[in-house]
């Protein structure tokens, strides 16, 4: 409640730091111009991705405007919630805020089972015995809500509910509800592309819960629990969205590139990761000065810094996370965008939540230290908020 009318206050307040940034959009026409005050906050989160997801709710797919780069669950629940709201932009919000509790909930619940559990056979105490383990979960918590791209969880965008799917996939498949995992999983690749890498754990888990890892190291050891090796088949579920979704754009619309060839629009090329950051380098020196330059800086930060925090804690949690954050963080470093080569990297990094876990494992020795990146964090997702409010390009 206090980060949104937080963010509230700062959209309203947004033009007195400077007039609209030199950027055009998708969609404008759609932005409502109205009078009053809680219309004027809603039209605040009207920018950018925003508005595609508002367009494909209102008028559907086609393959020739650069829809079919958006995944259908946000703007058909959207779509759905806006009968009973009576309006569409309060419904994405809608969405998105329930999505946003949602995933705090299943995340503060996910961090407690990790502190309550014991490793089994090729697994690992994530946060088991942890002396300062009654914070872990609100830190975990909180390093996510107030991270700088993280009003991007409250905005009618895919983060928040994407964010849900995929913790709630990852506690059912840690409490050994494969099954329920591979749904969440289904509906997390209905959500955004890569809801497809959690199969990789969904798999893991089925192996290691089976007893299969443990008879395999031990040469034959130890007994094989079929039922529940079979129940590893939940991992085609994940994949079962993104083939549903390309069917679609394939037989009823007549696409011809999708996946990630419909990121055409945005100029995606796949690279190696020095020509990547060669480019953002380049990107930056011939932008100083300039907000996007710091964006672009941004998103570099947050991209080796997740993966700083993700190879540092790579030895203390259980495989399954490392098999999400590898193929999560591993796409950003090959590929480059049209707006900046980097683009969007801090927004994908914020559902990228083991990183978050693994950090808050560190704060909770160092509460001063926390406390101070919270406030510099939380600073800094306000002033983003108040650039992209006036149509800066944050993500």
């Amino acid at each position: 409640m206090n980060q949104s009318l937080a963010l509230a206050i700062t959209g309203l307040l947004a033009p007195w730091f400077g007039g609209r940034e030199p950027f055009a959009g998708d969609w404008e026409s759609l932005v409502s111009h109205p009078d009053g005050l809680l219309p004027r906050i809603l039209s605040n989160w009207q920018r950018w991705d925003a508005l595609w997801y508002q367009h494909i709710a209102m008028s559907g797919y086609s393959a020739t405007d650069g829809s079919i780069a958006f995944y259908p669950l946000f703007p058909l629940l959207s779509a759905a919630v806006s009968h009973l709201s009576g309006d569409l932009v309060l419904a994405e919000l809608i969405v998105a805020a329930v999505a946003d509790v949602g995933a705090m909930w299943m995340l503060w619940r996910l961090v407690h089972l990790e502190i309550a559990s014991r490793p089994g056979h090729g697994d690992r105490a994530m946060f088991a015995g942890h002396e300062r383990g009654a914070l872990m979960p609100l830190l975990t918590v909180l390093l996510t809500a107030v991270f700088p791209t993280g009003f991007f969880l409250l905005a009618p965008y895919t983060e928040s509910l994407f964010l849900f799917f995929t913790v709630a996939s990852f506690w059912s498949m840690r409490s050994g509800r494969l099954w329920t995992a591979g749904m969440f999983g289904l509906l997390a690749s209905l959500t955004r592309v890569q809801g497809i890498f959690l199969a990789l754990p969904i798999g893991y888990e089925a192996a290691r819960q089976s007893g299969l890892i443990h008879w395999l190291r031990t040469r034959g050891q130890g007994r094989i629990d079929r039922a529940t090796l079979a129940s590893g088949l939940a991992l085609l579920l994940p994949a079962l969205g993104m083939l549903a979704f390309t069917a679609y754009q394939v037989v009823f619309l007549g696409a011809r590139q999708v996946g990630l060839g419909s990121q055409a629009l945005w100029g995606l090329s796949l690279v190696p990761p020095w020509v990547a950051f060669s480019s953002s380098f380049g990107y930056v020196a011939r932008n100083l000065g300039k907000p996007s330059a710091l964006v672009e800086i941004l998103n570099g930060l947050t991209l080796v810094g997740a993966t700083a925090i993700a190879l540092a804690g790579a030895r203390r949690i259980p495989p399954a996370y490392s098999l999400y954050v590898i193929p999560s963080l591993g796409l950003l470093y090959f590929r480059v965008m049209f707006f900046s080569p980097l683009m969007s990297a801090s927004r994908y990094v914020l559902v990228v939540f083991p990183c978050f876990m693994i950090a808050a494992s560190w704060f909770a020795f160092r509460p001063r230290l926390a406390l101070g990146w919270l406030a510099v964090s939380g600073a800094l997702q306000l002033a983003l908020f108040q650039y992209w409010v006036r149509w800066g390009f944050v993500a």
